[in-house]
């Protein structure tokens, strides 16, 4: 049996403008989600990602990484993307341990190496493609690095 497709008349939460949306669900769980939902027309969604994704940006600028081409929705979830693994990078670096100075000096010319690496992926697509990048795949690149400082 086909799913009924049901049409609601909703109201924005940012401009309060009427307009429609098409629910999928039983005619009461519909109901419920009309009433308890927040909906937003889309110019108002776009509005808000593209604020979302100028903030992202420019915090991200302010660390030394460039703008990101690409689509709008590519650039809008690659800042996001970005800004989830440089958490992950600074959750790795807070968590590290040092037995003397020099451990420690040469941990950040790594982390300032791998950073300057990031600088170079200007693509959004990259950023979307290195998406599921763990915190272990981090401390494996910064290990790299950090052995060519021992042998350089």
């Amino acid at each position: 049996m086909a799913e009924d497709i049901y049409d609601y008349d909703v109201r924005c939460g940012t401009c309060h403008k009427k307009f429609k949306v098409q629910l999928f669900d039983s005619h009461e769980k519909n109901l419920f989600l009309v009433d308890k939902k927040s909906w937003y027309c889309e110019p108002c969604k776009k509005e808000y990602f593209k604020k979302q994704t100028d903030e992202r940006t420019k915090a991200q600028q302010e660390i030394g990484l460039p703008e990101l081409k690409g689509s709008v929705k590519q650039v809008s979830w690659s800042v996001k993307i970005r800004e989830e693994l440089i958490n992950k990078v600074n959750f790795l670096k807070k968590s590290l341990k040092f037995e003397n100075d020099s451990e420690k000096e040469k941990s950040d010319k790594a982390f300032e190496m791998f950073l300057m690496e990031w600088q170079e992926k200007t693509a959004a697509k990259w950023w979307i493609d290195h998406r599921k990048m763990t915190v272990r795949d981090i401390a494996d690149r910064i290990d790299e690095i950090s052995e060519t400082l021992n042998n350089g």
